[in-house]
């Protein structure tokens, strides 16, 4: 069985300046390392953004580290 988008592909959110791991783009009060959003600024996946420009603890938890 191969594995949903959302699991290898997440949506990501640009909230300040940082892009985080998010649930859904416009109904996820936390990202997943537990930031409140507070700013929407985009969003995108996160082949699209790329690892390296991430925030470290979202990435992390993501992979299960």
């Amino acid at each position: 069985m191969n594995p949903s988008p959302e699991e290898t592909n997440p949506v990501v959110l640009l909230t300040g300046n940082t892009w985080h791991i998010v649930e859904h783009s416009r109904r996820s009060a936390t990202a997943l390392c537990g930031q409140t959003i507070h700013e929407r600024r985009a969003h995108a996946r996160l082949k699209q953004v790329g690892e390296a420009n991430i925030c470290p603890r979202c990435l992390k938890l993501f992979k299960g580290e």
